[in-house]
């Protein structure tokens, strides 16, 4: 399973309802752009991943290639490994390399996302619909993601889940112009964005609900050239955490590797462009 949790958190973002919605949906569909870019600018038409275990030989029955089609509007990425059924993830995109949709589909389970912008290329909404099904299980879930701005930056977003529940985010900016706040008014629960003298996203921070110390659920580092070279997530629930450090080639990324809190790694990928 460490394969299948390295290449699905490097690749893409998996539907999800919980909060830091300034970071999902905003600041990861920019860095999306940026690779899309990328792969434009060094023709890449393909790309390969390999997965290794923690002892460097070359995860079994597993296999990932993500093919970019149709003057870079479209890509593939599939892939397939034990333990886990086969997907394919298709992304769609504008003449101006916007992100439109993506489907993310497998045996048992189908995700669709649709982005919409306004005139200044700014997300407006995000509707996203997860359906799942098997012999004992059907459901269907919705939800949609509505955006409002002051200036830049959003100032609040409005989720609405299966048509009926709403919820009203409130966003607020640092005295650079930069999010730093992002407040859920139903929950009362925060979070605070830090950024470095450059203007990049540092940490990540929950509110404590028992008076602890606060402490990042993200922290990224970078180079010279704004590239992610280390990324620390915390693990939902727990005080374990995961060390994810990048290596590129130019402005690809060609390896990462994933460490445990205690240092051990427990996998890595490795990137083959074509």
């Amino acid at each position: 399973m460490k394969k299948i949790l390295i290449v699905s958190f490097a690749l893409f973002s998996a539907f999800s309802s919980t909060a830091q919605f300034y970071y999902k949906d905003i600041i990861s569909n920019k860095q999306l752009l940026a690779d899309m870019a990328a792969y434009k600018e060094n023709k890449v038409k393909r790309i390969n991943i390999k997965s290794f275990e923690d002892n460097g030989e070359e995860s079994e029955s597993f296999f990932c290639t993500k093919k970019i089609k149709k003057n870079y509007k479209l890509t593939e990425l599939f892939t397939r490994a034990d333990m886990a059924p086969a997907s394919l993830f298709v992304s769609n995109f504008d003449n101006e390399g916007k992100l439109l949709r993506t489907n993310d589909s497998s045996s048992i389970i189908v995700k669709n996302m649709q982005y919409k912008y306004d005139d200044k290329k700014r997300i407006v909404s995000i509707f996203s619909t997860v359906s799942s099904k098997d012999v004992d299980f059907n459901n269907s879930i919705t939800e949609a993601h509505i955006y409002k701005y002051n200036g830049n930056n959003p100032a609040q977003l409005q989720i609405i889940k299966n048509l009926n529940d709403t919820t009203l985010i409130l966003f607020s900016v640092d005295e650079n112009g930069n999010i730093a706040l992002e407040k859920n008014t139903k929950t009362g629960k925060k979070y605070f964005y830090y950024y470095d003298a450059k203007n990049q996203l540092t940490d990540i921070v929950p509110s404590s609900e028992d008076g602890k110390r606060l402490k990042p659920d993200y922290i990224f580092e970078y180079n010279n050239a704004g590239l992610i070279t280390k990324m620390t997530s915390v693990e939902e629930g727990s005080s374990n955490y995961f060390v994810w450090r990048y290596e590129y080639t130019g402005n690809l990324r060609i390896k990462e590797k994933c460490f445990t809190n205690e240092r051990r790694l427990m996998g890595s990928v490795e990137y083959e462009y074509k």
